[in-house]
């Protein structure tokens, strides 16, 4: 089992791309804050500024007392300064201390120890820039690290003049068109915005989705193989039932005897230098011999015998049906790839072709040695 918050990211960020209707949910209301942000002459805006924003303030507005909606919105407000740039004109509608104007974060975020100490958190920057400069009040005096601090901020503000015939400005950076979006806000909840590009190689391969679905699973490690089940309460052996070893999500695919023997194979088969043993491994395996294979191409490979070995795991696990020869998983694995293959495009239909002729090349002329399976490295 998968927590919802892994879920619910978005594909490229290594999750399953449900909707989390409550970050969806908080995103929509702060679009409400961003049109409210930006101003404007209709109604409704002229309605909630005469009810609500008396000085025409948002972040400054009542908030005990109002309707669940305005609340709602308070709730969230801390989400729109995540991606709120203002440029300061009048100074009338920004923040001095918590709005991102000056630099890549707000002040309190550059100075923490100065404005720790400031007498008034809510001050806007017309309140505390003038002719004469810089005028902010603390509640105590200050010590010799914070007049270091406020000496840095004044050099900070000298280029900063207020422009009275003007009005602040408010941008979106989580977008490239610096406009509020709900999609941008809700990648940078879900995950900081931040893309996993191995993330994509499984959904862009051309695959049945319940494979797709059990590869990411096993990327998460999120199978329900002996030591998942035995963190669930589990009462079975958290022991592989082949070679008695700790059942893991890295043992079955890759460090069991069966799976192990199936990579072997693959690695002479196909010439690859060595036999993978994990799964980031298998995407760097070099081809001793003809073009390197693309990572989609190798997770199409890499799928059709993981499927095999996982179905072969489970007749052992659950029906105690053991293999009576190890190739069978080769077999499986195989058509599997052919079942899969008219999901690929033209050129890469040849490729597998490719694969498959000199997979079924090397069958024809294996001949097993008198070795135990357990003993192959």
């Amino acid at each position: 089992m998968a927590k919802w918050d892994t879920l619910s990211r978005p594909i490229d960020q290594g999750g399953l791309g449900f909707i989390n209707t409550q970050i969806v949910n908080e995103c929509l209301l702060v679009k409400w804050i961003w049109r409210i942000a930006k101003g404007g002459n209709e109604t409704w805006y002229k309605l909630l500024e005469a009810k609500y924003m008396f000085d025409g303030n948002f972040f400054n507005s009542i908030c005990k007392g109002t309707s669940q909606f305005w609340q709602g919105l308070h709730k969230v407000k801390h989400l729109f300064k995540w991606g709120a740039i203002h440029k300061v004109c009048d100074g009338s509608l920004t923040s001095f201390r918590g709005d991102t104007w000056l630099g890549q974060a707000p002040l309190k975020t550059q100075f923490p120890d100065l404005f720790r100490i400031c007498d008034d958190p809510t001050i806007l920057v017309a309140d505390c820039l003038d002719e004469d400069g810089c005028c902010v009040n603390f509640r105590r005096s200050l010590s010799q690290r914070e007049h270091e601090s406020w000496g840095e901020l004044m050099t900070s503000l000298e280029n900063v003049a207020l422009d009275q015939n003007s009005r602040d400005e408010v941008y979106w950076v989580l977008d490239s068109s610096k406009s509020f979006t709900t999609k941008s806000l809700y990648r940078f909840v879900t995950n900081r915005g931040v893309s996993i590009p191995e993330a994509e190689n499984v959904w862009k391969a051309k695959l049945p989705l319940k494979i797709k679905i059990f590869l990411w699973q096993l990327k998460h490690n999120k199978l329900q193989v002996a030591t998942s089940l035995k963190r669930r309460g589990w009462k079975g052996s958290a022991y592989c039932c082949l070679c008695g070893k700790v059942e893991t999500n890295n043992h079955v695919f890759f460090g069991c005897s069966i799976s192990r023997f199936a990579w072997c194979c693959l690695r002479d088969a196909f010439g690859w230098a060595r036999c993978p043993t994990d799964l980031s491994d298998l995407m760097g395996v070099s081809v001793a011999s003809g073009p390197r294979l693309t990572n989609h191409l190798t997770t199409f490979i890499f799928a059709g015998f993981a499927w095999a070995i996982w179905r072969s795991r489970n007749k052992m696990a659950i029906e105690r049906c053991f293999p009576g020869n190890p190739l069978e998983v080769i077999h499986s694995g195989f058509a599997f790839m052919q079942k899969w293959r008219p999901l690929l495009g033209g050129a890469d239909q040849v490729a597998i072709a490719s694969l498959g002729e000199k997979l079924k090349s090397w069958l024809h002329n294996f001949v097993p040695d008198n070795v135990e399976v357990s003993d192959i490295v």
